[in-house]
């Protein structure tokens, strides 16, 4: 009953088409006449009549959608049941079942996984989770798909959030300081917007709200001739809109999951990192490092003085079961992955930066729908008598890499780690001017050196 009540629903909006249509043909010699007269038919009661049907056979389909999904997802839920409860021979025919839907086994996965996460930690809940965590780790194919299926809702709000801050510091005026204490608390980045013509224009918003623009880089000119005209967009503009900042946004992924120590059972492992839950194992593997390379008074000093940052850098070995110190608290469901990954990012045109076949990676694209014109710049500003150190604008990012990775399944993060021996290779188009002179560098510094430097 409910297929042919989808099938009847999906006549509907072919059937007002063409009753609509059927209309436009009846006043299709007035429309010869004038163009008013073809703006009144669409605007006639029957046209808005047969479109409001159509509307409406739409929503009533997509609504007949949604519950065939759920009726899915339910019927998925019993079969994971089944083989939770049941021998093991039912965890291996749903594995091969799932493999052999293809992608779609891989969105079926993903709704398994977000459906257990809303069954909080009750028992059948966590036995859900166990299973699905077998599933996962006993096929690496899965592991694939399940990921291509949940990359766009974690890499989606990923790309509204850059524009959204990008576009929030260039509206408010504000600049953001670049650090609390040290030489980084004398820096502050703002975020300008450039014109057709080059010119960078800073916003200023006063107490009372009102905004304006100021150029940036003008206002040490005396000359009253020298005046720059306003920018094309205006002087008091509307706020930038983030939607469409970034034109195109791409991450691709092959995985493979690193297998747990032989000889250590569940439990064992389960213990271990329980324990050093509330440890820093960065430092105290960085600073153990330090204190067998270099004498100790050289030692206590580089320990004190070298920051976490640049103590992950160190040349120190870190166990092979190591996971971040947010996972630890449920170190059995997580996943650690050893992945190829390429990412890229382009704030200047939806086109691909690559060819989409020319590695055997899948991935999602998300490209903006919304067209906005606006370019903003990166300046670093020296405050406190300090130099400001120039000017960037990115035009486009790509970031290879051969990484590690911990996936937290069914809490929906992903820490990633760079390997030491195997830098990740970055390409990007920048626009680089040095001090507040805006001293250009040559493409060869900026897109190649910089790049390399950076890797």
């Amino acid at each position: 009953a409910l297929l042919l009540f989808s099938i009847a629903l999906s006549m509907l909006p072919s059937a007002s088409r063409k009753k609509k249509s059927s209309v436009l043909a009846r006043v299709k010699p007035a429309a010869k006449a004038t163009k008013s007269a073809v703006v009144t038919a669409d605007r006639s009661p029957v046209a808005k009549v047969a479109k409001s049907v159509a509307s409406a056979a739409d929503r009533a389909a997509c609504k007949v959608q949604a519950h065939v999904r759920r009726c899915s997802s339910q019927a998925w839920l019993k079969v994971l049941d089944a083989a939770t409860t049941g021998p093991g021979k039912g965890l291996a025919f749903m594995r091969a079942q799932l493999e052999k839907m293809g992608a779609q086994g891989g969105q079926v996965l993903g709704s398994l996984i977000l459906a257990s996460t809303k069954g909080g930690d009750s028992k059948l809940a966590s036995l859900r989770k166990r299973t699905i965590i077998k599933i996962l780790t006993g096929s690496v194919t899965l592991v694939n798909r399940c990921l291509r299926a949940l990359l766009p809702r974690w890499l989606t709000p990923s790309r509204r959030g850059i524009q959204t801050a990008m576009a929030s510091l260039h509206n408010s005026g504000t600049p953001m300081p670049l650090g609390e204490e040290g030489l980084l608390a004398n820096y502050s980045l703002e975020v300008l917007r450039m014109d057709g013509e080059g010119r960078l224009w800073r916003k200023k918003v006063d107490a009372d709200g009102d905004a304006r623009y100021e150029e940036a880089f003008g206002a040490g000119c005396a000359l009253p001739c020298a005046h720059a005209p306003p920018p094309a967009f205006g002087e008091e503009p509307p706020p930038v809109g983030a939607r469409g900042l970034i034109k195109r946004f791409t991450c691709r992924v092959d995985t493979r999951v690193i297998k747990p120590e032989k000889g250590v059972s569940a439990a064992e492992a389960r213990r271990r990192h329980q324990e050093t839950q509330e440890v820093d194992l960065v430092t105290l593997y960085a600073d153990k490092y330090l204190e067998d390379t270099y004498p100790s008074l050289l030692a206590k000093c580089m320990q004190r003085a070298i920051p976490r940052r640049l103590k992950a850098t160190l040349d120190f070995d870190y166990p092979s079961d190591f996971m971040p110190r947010a996972m630890r608290d449920k170190p059995l469901e997580v996943l650690a992955l050893d992945l190829d990954m390429d990412l890229a990012m382009r704030f200047d045109s939806t086109e691909p930066l690559f060819d989409l076949n020319e590695m055997n990676l899948g991935g999602f694209s998300s490209i903006a729908q919304m067209e906005n014109d606006a370019r903003l710049v990166f300046f670093v500003r020296g405050d406190n008598g300090f130099p400001s150190l120039g000017t960037l604008e990115l035009r486009s990012l790509r970031v290879e890499a051969n990484a590690l990775a911990w996936w937290d399944v069914f809490d929906g993060a992903i820490d990633l780690a760079f390997k030491k021996d195997d830098p990740p290779r970055i390409a990007w188009d920048i626009e680089v001017a040095l001090g507040h002179a805006r001293l250009p560098l040559p493409d060869c510094i900026e897109d190649t050196f910089l790049a390399w430097l950076t890797g």
